[in-house]
C-alpha cells in the first residue's frame, strides 16, 4: 500500500470531512471500494481525507497487531504500541476536521446498520437500524472522540465480512454523506423508516476461558432466562429481553466478549 492517508482538495478551503476504514486489517474488500472512488469521485467543495487506518495489519491480514486501534481514540495516549502511534497521527487529522464517517463490516451475520448519536443525520443512510448511546459505554473508538470534540463522528456497518452486498451500501453512503456534507454538489437522497436501539451494556471477559453459549446474529432477540455464556465456571442467563450485537467468543481476560442493546 502506496499511501495510508490520501488527501483530496477543491481551491476553497472551509470544512473538512474525513473518510477512514480499515481500522481492522482482516476487512480487506475495502481496497477495491476507495480505489473505484478515488478514480471517479469528483470534490467540488473543500478537503476531504481517505483514510486507511491500519496498514500494517492489512498486509498481515489480521485484525490488528497489538491492541485494537478502535480503542486508541482519546486525549492522552500514554502507550507505545503501533496502534497507539497511529492513532496520534490520525487524531491530528480529526483534530482539524469537521465530518468523519468510519466504515466498517460485522464478524457475525448482519444487515448494514448505523452507529449514530445524530438522528438528524440518520435519513442520510441506506440502512434500516441505527444504535445510539455507543459513546457513553465505549468513548476511545474515533467516533465518540469526534464527538467529544463537538464535531460530527458517525460508523456504518456494512454487512458482515464475505457478504459481497456490502459494496453497494458503502459506495452508496459515502457518495451520499459527502453530498451532505456539501463536498459533492448534489442534494443527498432521504433513506426513511429507520429502527433506533440504545446501547446499554458491554461485558468484558473476567478469565480466559469465555465461551457464548451458542452463536448470535446481530441483532438477534435474546428472551429472559436464556443462557447467554460461560465465563470459565460461571454461567450467565439473561434477566430481561435484550438485544444482542458484536457477540464473540473473546478469548483473552477483560476482552469485549458481547454487547447488549435495548431496543427503543
Amino acid at each position: 500500500m502506496k499511501e495510508s492517508i490520501i488527501k483530496l482538495s477543491w481551491m476553497k478551503k472551509w470544512k473538512t470531512t474525513v473518510i477512514m476504514t480499515w481500522v481492522h486489517g482482516n476487512e480487506r474488500s475495502w481496497i477495491d471500494v476507495f480505489t473505484k472512488l478515488l478514480n471517479t469521485i469528483e470534490i467540488n467543495n473543500w478537503t476531504v481525507f481517505f483514510v486507511f487506518w491500519n496498514p500494517k495489519a492489512i498486509e498481515k491480514n489480521v485484525r490488528f497487531l497489538e491492541k485494537n486501534l478502535n480503542r486508541c481514540f482519546h486525549i492522552e495516549i500514554n502507550w507505545d504500541t503501533y496502534e497507539d502511534n497511529r492513532a496520534k497521527t490520525i487524531i491530528k487529522i480529526l483534530n482539524k476536521s469537521d465530518y468523519l464517517l468510519d466504515i466498517h463490516n460485522t464478524i457475525n451475520k448482519s444487515k448494514p446498520f448505523l452507529i449514530s448519536e445524530r438522528k438528524d443525520l440518520d435519513k442520510y443512510f441506506p440502512v434500516d437500524k441505527v444504535v445510539s448511546w455507543f459513546d457513553k459505554l465505549h468513548p476511545w473508538w474515533s467516533d465518540g472522540y469526534m464527538n467529544s470534540i463537538w464535531k460530527v463522528g458517525l460508523c456504518i456497518e456494512c454487512w458482515n465480512i464475505g457478504n459481497k452486498t456490502w459494496e453497494k451500501i458503502a459506495e452508496e453512503s459515502i457518495i451520499n454523506f459527502l453530498k451532505f456534507t456539501w463536498n459533492i454538489e448534489w442534494k443527498p437522497i432521504l433513506y426513511k423508516g429507520k429502527d433506533h436501539f440504545n446501547f446499554y451494556e458491554i461485558y468484558k471477559t473476567k478469565t480466559d476461558n469465555f465461551r457464548l453459549n451458542r452463536e448470535f446474529n446481530e441483532f438477534e432477540g435474546i428472551r429472559k432466562w436464556e443462557i447467554i455464556w460461560y465465563d470459565w465456571n460461571e454461567c450467565i442467563i439473561s434477566k430481561k429481553d435484550w438485544v444482542m450485537l458484536f457477540a464473540y467468543a473473546a478469548n483473552k481476560i477483560w476482552s469485549e466478549g458481547f454487547t447488549m442493546w435495548v431496543k427503543l
